[in-house]
């Protein structure tokens, strides 16, 4: 799958409290969006943390185990070691949700943590993959939350963003509709966050996946 993301900070903030990333090797797609919580200590660093953490221990220390079980023993690192910083920035915590491709079986896996949104789009139908959640969960918990979505059916899409897409726009869910839909969905995409930014009140993240 292609991909297209944008995140950008509330205006006037120094720091943006969200991350996205997007990793690829011959076995697997992984992209995810992080929203570090504002009201804890250093939400910048635990949203890029997690996202980059998610992969790091993904690939070095957990491929052999299999995509579903590799990510599900990533994603309980990762917040393990999110819990468990200390200094000044003890105490952050971030969302974090996730679309995971096999790229060999063409099967793929999905979480969320906290308020972030996957959304999922198929043959014209809309369907919300991750409704909150609590941000704080026992680390040995969160291997359940890996989620399998089947095989991919051509043509489906994915959206992944943090509540400042989806609490800015009330037609949200429709407007990603017509990037995804697009040609030009590159134009369509810089268009929507545009219009985004006009009514913008929370740093604001969107990733896309296109089949």
């Amino acid at each position: 799958m292609k991909y297209i993301a944008k995140s950008l900070p509330k205006k006037g903030k120094l720091k943006n409290g969200d991350h996205f990333g997007f990793y690829e090797d011959e076995q697997v797609q992984i992209a995810c969006v992080a929203d570090g919580v504002g009201g804890n200590a250093c939400d910048w660093k635990a949203s890029e943390q997690a996202c980059e953490d998610l992969v790091y221990f993904y690939k070095n220390e957990f491929a052999d185990l299999g995509v579903r079980e590799g990510i599900a023993q990533s994603l309980r690192k990762t917040f393990a070691r999110i819990y468990w910083t200390k200094g000044q920035c003890e105490g952050m915590l971030t969302t974090l949700v996730a679309v995971i491709i096999d790229r060999q079986s063409r099967e793929y896996f999905y979480f969320g943590i906290g308020d972030s949104l996957i959304l999922k789009f198929e043959e014209g139908a809309i369907e919300e993959l991750t409704p909150e959640c609590e941000f704080r969960i026992q680390p040995d918990l969160l291997p359940s939350r890996v989620k399998s979505g089947g095989s991919l059916k051509e043509g489906t899409c994915f959206a992944l963003m943090s509540d400042g897409v989806s609490t800015n726009r009330k037609n949200y869910k429709q407007e990603i509709a017509l990037v995804l839909g697009s040609e030009n969905w590159e134009s369509k995409f810089d268009e929507i966050m545009y219009l985004n930014q006009l009514t913008q009140f929370d740093d604001m993240t969107l990733l896309l996946l296109k089949d």
